[in-house]
C-alpha cells in the first residue's frame, strides 16, 4: 500500500499517529463499499494503546492523534461512538497509478 510521504513527514513526531495512519491506509480501502466494519475501543486499545493502563487516557490520546491523521488522510471515512469506531470504504491515501501497456503492431 503506497503511503503519502507528506503525511508521513507530518506525523513523524508521533509513533501512534504513524501507526493509525498506516492502519487506516491499509484497512479502509478493503472495507466492502456496501458494508462497514466495527472496531471496539478495547480492540483499538489492544492494537494502539499498550502503554495506557486506563481506557479514558488512551481514548483521549487516540482521538487527538486521529484528528491529526484525518487532517493528512482526509478521504478516510469513519464514525466514532461510545462503543468504538465504525470504518467505511475509503479511497487509499495515494491514488493507484494507471499503467499504459503498449501493444506493438506487427507489420
Amino acid at each position: 500500500m503506497p503511503l503519502d510521504e507528506r503525511a508521513l513527514a507530518a506525523l513523524a513526531h508521533s509513533a501512534m499517529g504513524l501507526d493509525i495512519y498506516t492502519w487506516l491506509a491499509q484497512r479502509l480501502h478493503r472495507v466492502q463499499p456496501n458494508r462497514s466494519q466495527f472496531v471496539s475501543w478495547n480492540a483499538l486499545k489492544v492494537q494502539f494503546g499498550q502503554g495506557y493502563d486506563r481506557m479514558d487516557n488512551f481514548r483521549r490520546v487516540f482521538l487527538q492523534m486521529l484528528r491529526l491523521v484525518h487532517g493528512q488522510y482526509q478521504s478516510a471515512r469513519f464514525e466514532l461512538s461510545a462503543k468504538g469506531m465504525t470504518l467505511y470504504h475509503s479511497l487509499p491515501p495515494v491514488p493507484p497509478r494507471g499503467y499504459v501497456v503498449n501493444n506493438p503492431v506487427k507489420s
